[in-house]
């Protein structure tokens, strides 16, 4: 590529940013997990000059070009591997391939056009420029340093990983292919046939397999992960054994499964087990090391007012649509007031029909939260939490009509134990080391870059009880993981 080509692909780019980006997802469109809208702008392998495009079907086969800017279909792929994940499916077909291939190229000649009419010295777009390089390089950062700010050093986390390395060994695995058989002569059969030409193994599978879920693919049960589930077959030790003895592209004798049929097995690849590399579950291991359970008792004794259940009543209404008709209930039910009596009685006269099937039962009511199908009703709640267990209100009017509630249990408001609410201490608690961890590396930035801050001098009105906290402020611009 040329000088001026290469500076002008860096123009293009750093305009695609702004300029452009939002012509693949739409407005509506869900974007990168960055924390800004993705760079669209394609990068071009190489200049075209005299060379003759080779086929589409090489990995630098030319799919557009715009003056001396190609788009190869390396480009394509490249484009494609920065769209997040759960989007790239899309961009798979002919022609969603086609369709982003456009769109790389309507954003080529956009970017183009702003540099021809002066928009890359217009200061106001320099500006969103450096923005938008700024941001990037503040997202890399982030994610490469700031994240993994975990608080333990690096050493305490090798040491824990080799210690405990078989808590990381990931099981083997197999991509198999089977024929199933109803019984043996037929799979004896089979088997001397690829045995004598084993290349037929897919064609076999699809005249000759009795299971119609993997026939039609060459018999592909995918992959099998030793000593998990089989396609069909669930846990089959037997079937299992004769995978996990195959060497890769050999072929089972015949094998009786569990479920009484026959099958012939086939490897493809097989993965032995292994463990996972340390990168991948350092965050996992510092987790483990940034808390204790002594530091979880610890909160757990001194903030114990964040534990207690509130008290809470299990009810049952039955409803009536007028005054009398209710006191006459209550009047009945009160001869020999029981759960039964009580849930008979609601199933046969309550004109609440979203309840009456199940004798009218509300379910737990908590002290202070919504009361069922009426909300917030502090006079009533009062009135049901005075109740004991297997006592009813007199008639009360709701907005269901005339009600009468039933106590079926009490519960007291309660201290909840300490292995009921561990996880939800040991998350707050690493959560909070991870911040200081990360608040400790900003600090030594400043002081590596002798960065003072005169908050002192910034204006604006006075604070309330509802203004954003600095907490508050690093989360909103704290940089998006990225995909």
């Amino acid at each position: 590529m040329s000088a001026s080509n290469g500076r002008m692909r860096e123009i293009v780019s750093l305009l695609a940013i702004f300029v452009v980006t939002m012509a693949l997802w739409g407005c509506d469109e869900p974007q990168q997990g960055t924390g800004m809208p993705p760079a669209n702008a394609p990068v071009a392998s190489q200049p075209a000059g005299d060379r003759p495009a080779p086929s589409s079907s090489e990995p630098g086969a030319i799919l557009a070009q715009i003056g001396d800017i190609v788009i190869s279909e390396a480009d394509l792929e490249q484009e494609i591997g920065d769209i997040p994940v759960y989007m790239q499916s899309k961009f798979k077909t002919k022609s969603g391939r086609i369709d982003l291939l456009n769109k790389m190229v309507e954003n080529e000649l956009l970017a183009r056009a702003a540099q021809d009419a002066g928009l890359d010295k217009d200061p106001a777009v320099r500006r969103k420029i450096e923005d938008s390089r700024k941001k990037i390089l503040q997202n890399e950062y982030y994610s490469q340093f700031m994240k993994n700010s975990v608080g333990v050093p690096d050493a305490k986390i090798l040491e824990y990983y080799e210690a405990n390395k078989d808590k990381y060994k990931t099981k083997a695995r197999a991509r198999v292919r089977m024929i199933t058989f109803d019984n043996e002569a037929a799979a004896k059969k089979t088997l001397e046939d690829v045995r004598s030409k084993p290349e037929s193994f897919e064609a076999l599978a699809k005249e000759r397999s009795k299971d119609q879920s993997t026939a039609a693919s060459g018999g592909l049960l995918g992959w099998v992960t030793n000593g998990g589930y089989i396609r069909g077959l669930g846990k089959d030790p037997i079937v299992n054994k004769a995978i996990f003895a195959l060497a890769e592209n050999k072929v089972s004798d015949v094998v009786k499964t569990k479920k009484g049929t026959f099958v012939i097995l086939k490897v493809e690849t097989l993965e032995p087990e292994s463990y996972r590399p340390l990168d991948q579950v350092k965050r996992r291991i510092a987790d483990e090391l940034l808390v204790n359970d002594n530091e979880v008792k610890g909160y757990y004794d001194s903030h114990k007012d964040e534990f207690i259940s509130k008290e809470r009543v299990k009810a049952r209404v039955v409803v009536f649509d007028t005054e009398k008709k209710a006191k006459q209930a209550k009047k009945q039910l009160s001869k020999k007031l029981t759960l039964k009596s009580f849930s008979d009685y609601a199933k046969k006269h309550s004109i609440d029909k979203t309840n009456a099937k199940n004798g009218g039962y509300l379910g737990y009511i908590t002290k202070g939260r919504y009361i069922p199908g009426i909300g917030r009703d502090p006079g009533l709640e009062t009135v049901l939490f005075s109740l004991a267990e297997n006592q009813m209100t007199d008639p009360v009017k709701t907005k269901k009509g005339w009600s009468i509630f039933y106590a079926e249990s009490k519960e007291d408001a309660k201290l909840k134990p300490l292995d009921r609410v561990r996880t939800l201490i040991t998350n707050k608690l690493r959560r909070k080391m991870r911040e200081s961890s990360q608040t400790e590396a900003m600090d030594n930035l400043k002081k590596k870059y002798n960065c003072q801050v005169f908050d002192d001098r910034v204006g604006g009105s006075q604070d309330d009880a509802s203004s954003s906290s600095s907490e508050d402020i690093r989360n909103v611009f704290k940089p998006r993981r990225g995909r």
